[in-house]
């Protein structure tokens, strides 16, 4: 299965409220979340956050949430611990139905540019180049 890893956390020092800020009408987190439930080869969408109105909007478009753990919902957090924590909860609900992991897109809820062509581009890519891991 492909899947999809939306991250965002609920503070923002930089920019406060920027994954729930209002853009042409949705939220900003709701772009990234789009652009993978319109890829042609995105099968399931995961979110991890510690925010309550993330989980939110991720219920709206039936996104599988990832409980975060406080430790990973810090300003001193590294996106790369939020990262391995989802890739590891996402394998765990495949294996628990069957399935494996063949690729993780990752996106991140302050990315509204991302759309489901550029994910399909790069998943292309992957495949295409074995050796390749990201």
């Amino acid at each position: 299965m492909i899947c999809a890893l939306l991250i965002g956390r609920e503070g923002s020092s930089g920019f406060p409220g920027k994954n729930l800020l209002n853009v042409l009408g949705r939220p900003l987190c709701a772009y990234p979340m789009m652009a993978a439930l319109e890829s042609a080869l995105v099968d399931r969408l995961y979110v991890s956050t510690d925010s309550e109105s993330i989980r939110e909007v991720a219920m709206s478009y039936n996104a599988k949430l990832i409980e975060r753990p406080d430790e990973l919902a810090s300003k001193e957090a590294l996106g790369e611990d939020a990262y391995k924590h989802g890739f590891e909860a996402i394998k765990s609900d495949l294996a628990s139905e069957g399935k494996e992991l063949e690729l993780l897109v990752l996106l991140m809820c302050n990315a509204p540019t991302i759309n489901s062509k550029l994910i399909d581009e790069g998943v292309g890519m992957l495949r295409e180049n074995q050796e390749a891991d990201s």
